[in-house]
């Protein structure tokens, strides 16, 4: 028994169930390698003991460090930020932890940096956060040495899994409402050039607005992108009816500069964004959105990589997004 005080260890449960600690191993590591009979007796003393197992002891003898690696943007973004609360979620839940690199951008020295500290940890598996192109190719990359899921909008490297929230369907759906509203001439304000989710959204709108498709503004995912953007807009087409904003921070800044023209929301030009974030409802003029599942995604990348750990097939998992009508849509 132990001391006073003191954890129980491996070799105090031997002693009471009558075994080896070497047995003790095997009932947690092996079990089926075991006699019923004598790994019910281990279990009983491990309950009697109120005995942990050795998280790093286990790791060691599986080779393994229960550790899931995620590469994600550096910063605040909102949709990278949920998606890896469910990615560590879901590796928790498995008896993992995560441990999540964060890049500023996507140059050669940042992504191999992110690389080799994910692979100097030893980790089991990866999941990334692919924006870019640049990104895809580190996918590929990790795919040769781990099991490797990628949420990304584009195509994936043979070998990996892919999670995705289906960002062309949430432009398509975005501006097929604003038709449906009688809008006729839409404009975009777009997000990054270099990021996939913000070409994809951008694809579904010009693919649906047609002859609608007014001019495109932009270019970041910020409220100041979307400020300038309307002014960029309305020099263009002052006959805009309608705007399409890549994310709900641009939708912002494009909502104060509407008013500071004297614009009516939804009255002169409709508005609506996409991501549906918490401040949307409770703006002056409520915010309609597209609203992305990114706990889903990020919950399905865990299961499509451990899906892969076990042995599976790549696998690939679509969640669609949906509209949140309010205000700002008419």
């Amino acid at each position: 028994m132990p001391r006073a005080g003191a954890k129980p260890s491996i070799r105090d449960v031997a002693a009471l169930a009558g075994v080896s600690y070497q047995t003790v191993s095997r009932v947690l590591n092996e079990p089926g390698r075991v006699r019923p009979a004598t790994a019910e007796r281990v279990h009983e003393a491990i309950r009697t003991l109120r005995y942990r197992p050795s998280g790093a002891a286990r790791s060691l003898a599986r080779n393994r460090t229960n550790t899931v690696g995620v590469i994600a943007v550096h910063g605040g973004l909102f949709g990278p930020s949920r998606m890896t609360l469910a990615i560590n979620e879901g590796a928790r839940e498995r008896g993992y932890s995560s441990v999540v690199v964060t890049v500023r951008d996507d140059t050669p020295d940042s992504l191999r940096a992110a690389r080799e500290q994910l692979l100097t940890m030893g980790v089991d598996a990866v999941v990334l956060i692919a924006w870019s192109e640049p990104l895809l190719d580190l996918t590929q990359r990790f795919a040769r040495d781990l099991p490797t899921c990628v949420i990304t909008e584009g195509a994936v490297p043979d070998g990996v899994a892919r999670a995705t929230g289906n960002h062309r369907l949430g432009g398509e759906i975005a501006t097929g409402a604003l038709l449906e509203r009688g809008r006729r001439r839409i404009g975009h304000l777009a997000g990054p050039p270099d990021w996939l989710e913000a070409r994809a959204r951008e694809d579904g709108w010009r693919e649906v607005a047609g002859d609608a498709a007014g001019p495109v503004a932009g270019g970041e995912w910020s409220p100041a992108s979307g400020y300038a953007g309307v002014d960029a807009l309305l020099a263009v087409a002052p006959d805009l009816d309608a705007i399409f904003a890549a994310n709900d921070g641009v939708a912002i800044g494009a909502l104060r500069r509407l008013w500071e023209l004297g614009k009516a929301i939804p009255g002169d030009v409709a508005l609506i964004g996409y991501d549906d974030i918490e401040v949307d409802r409770y703006l002056g003029v409520p915010l309609a959105s597209i609203r992305q599942p990114f706990a889903e995604v990020g919950a399905a990348a865990v299961d499509l990589v451990f899906d892969l750990m076990a042995g599976g097939q790549p696998g690939e998992r679509a969640l669609d997004p949906i509209l949140v009508p309010r205000e700002s849509l008419g």
